[in-house]
């Protein structure tokens, strides 16, 4: 009977607990958004006129290129990097020998040798991609069909087929499966390289002085937005007749993986030279001389292509679907809207440029000559640095939804206070940072823990339940638990309305899988984060209460890691 007696008082003041959370849930009102900036919004300065809005004499914030050379007298041909910080760049003596690929994780200021020795007669290495943050791939020069280098850790480097030796560019959409382009064939690989299969030789029909022609074409650059769908862009040239040589750009399109492809042919001005899409519709193509040629856009898969004004560089590189460079020489362009206007500087860099790499909106890193490295970069305006070099001061990521996640971690942990539970773990070491600072909470030095001894007393907010049968219910845990509750799911109404925006807005255009995580898993954490608290208004017991913020935990970690990642900030 006392067991009876127990469960009734429980089940007694946990009614009034949940209908007093169901109002508070119900009542809640939207916070007044102040977004959180990691940079002033400050348009990018123009070639030719000063950027509207801007006030040079009022910012904070500068941008600059800066050295974070290589130490040695080597040739680097390309880089990438995964995050702002976290990079790859290979090279070697020359093209031919002394290959390396080397690493940091700060930004260039350190610098180590995972692979290669630039004293060998060893091939120089080249075309560096990476899938996610340890999955990468490169190429090192044989004289005969290249070695094609492998990693699944960001560290260690192994041999895992070969690839044509003048292949122009390739991808990996899994460990296994790849695509290359190789003159006018495109090879495809399910077995990480060790075979590939010629799965197209390039030739369409075109319409050159009123006549039909049947011609072969040439490939330049393939991409995948997703493991399915992917595009290879080249060109082709009808000659003939009295007329001069009418060019094409041919426009490849996959929806198998790249097993079968759609050729389009659309007459241009040249040959093309580089081309990048920043979704299934929208891509932009770079045709003829780097100095005198012109930006094709199209906004229909390829089917039509419309002339730009723009003539950026030769080499075309977007970070999200807002901002991307152009890369020529010494000579950076670029674009914060989509690609409809470029702006272009002429930098005085002390060598060559071979390559770039843009991991995120504001950070940047080109290579080149005598080991020659230069990240871009937004720092305060009293910043100097030896070589420094001024650059436009172009916008950071801007969006309140890496704030509001924090503040949803710590709700939920003053939430599960409440309940007696520990806090969430998000698997970091500054988890504490994102714990709550409010001095009501029932927070302990070291931690919070169910209460299971029967002669304790409720504590003033908590939601601690006690097994002593004569206790009488705790006055405020029912009030506070229920307002807590209604805090964080106005908090998470606030980041259900953010998600889509960021996910269009910055979705990373570079890294296939962690692209794909924000435009797929981060809605997809949240609607779970939404039914975790739906279950959690539905339970009827303090037991089931306490599996139901569990879940609410597990769910608010979660999407917590995902946004880090977004927001690359390190784990």
């Amino acid at each position: 009977m006392a067991i009876v007696r127990k469960a009734r008082a429980a089940l007694r003041w946990f009614a009034p607990t949940l209908a007093g959370m169901l109002l508070v849930v119900g009542a809640s009102a939207t916070p007044q958004r102040t977004p959180p900036r990691n940079v002033p919004r400050v348009k990018p300065e123009s070639s030719t006129a000063p950027a509207s809005g801007a006030q040079p004499s009022q910012a904070r914030y500068k941008g600059i290129w800066e050295p974070v050379s290589y130490p040695e007298d080597l040739k680097l041909l390309d880089v990438f990097f995964t995050t702002a910080e976290e990079g790859w760049v290979v090279g070697g003596r020359g093209e031919t020998s002394g290959g390396v690929i080397l690493h940091t994780s700060d930004g260039g200021m350190h610098w180590d040798n995972q692979y290669g020795d630039p004293g060998s007669s060893d091939g120089g290495v080249s075309h560096i991609r990476f899938l996610d943050a340890t999955h990468g791939w490169a190429m090192q020069w044989t004289g005969q069909a290249a070695r094609l280098l492998h990693t699944r850790d960001g560290k260690n480097w192994i041999l895992s087929g070969t690839i044509a030796e003048h292949a122009k560019d390739y991808m990996f959409t899994s460990e296994t499966h790849g695509v290359a382009i190789d003159g006018g064939r495109l090879l495809v690989t399910s077995d990480g390289g060790r075979r590939w299969t010629p799965v197209n030789q390039c030739e369409v029909s075109v319409q050159a002085e009123g006549l039909a022609r049947r011609v072969n074409c040439t490939w330049m650059r393939v991409q995948f937005l997703t493991p399915s769908v992917g595009y290879a862009t080249g060109y082709s040239v009808a000659r003939g007749g009295s007329s001069s040589a009418v060019r094409f750009v041919v426009l490849g399109k996959t929806m198998d993986g790249g097993a079968t492809w759609t050729l389009t042919p659309n007459e241009v001005t040249n040959d093309t030279q580089d081309a990048f899409f920043i979704d299934e519709n929208t891509g932009y193509v770079r045709v003829g001389a780097p100095d005198t040629g012109q930006l094709f856009k199209t906004t229909d898969g390829g089917q039509t292509w419309t002339g730009m004004a723009a003539s950026p560089g030769d080499r075309l590189q977007f970070a999200d679907p807002e901002v991307g460079w152009s890369l020529h020489y010494n000579k950076v362009s670029f674009t914060t809207d989509g690609g409809n206007r470029w702006n272009s500087r002429e930098y005085p860099f002390p060598a060559h440029v071979e390559n770039f790499s843009l991991p995120r909106r504001d950070r940047g890193y080109i290579v080149g000559d005598h080991g020659m490295v230069y990240r871009y970069r937004i720092v305060p305006i009293e910043y100097v640095a030896k070589g420094m070099i001024p650059a436009p001061l172009l916008s950071g990521i801007d969006s309140p939804l890496d704030v509001y996640v924090q503040k949803l971690v710590a709700q939920v942990n003053k939430m599960s206070a409440d309940a007696g539970l520990p806090p969430v773990n998000i698997g970091t070491p500054d988890a504490a940072a994102t714990q709550s600072t409010d001095t009501s909470a029932s927070a302990s030095a070291g931690g919070f823990s169910q209460n299971t001894d029967p002669n304790a007393a409720a504590a003033s907010t908590g939601f601690t339940q006690n097994a002593d049968p004569n206790a009488s219910a705790p006055s405020g845990g029912a009030s506070g638990f229920s307002q807590d509750v209604g805090q964080a799911q106005t908090t998470l109404n606030s980041v259900s309305t953010e998600v889509p925006k960021f996910a269009t807005k910055y979705r990373n255009l570079n890294l296939l899988l962690a692209g794909l995580q924000i435009a797929s898993q981060m809605p997809a954490q949240v609607q779970a984060l939404q039914q975790s608290f739906q279950a959690l208004k539905n339970v009827k017991d303090p037991q089931s209460a306490t599996a139901a913020i569990s879940n609410v935990q597990t769910s608010v970690a979660g999407l917590t890691q995902l946004v880090r990642n977004a927001f690359q900030k390190p784990h």
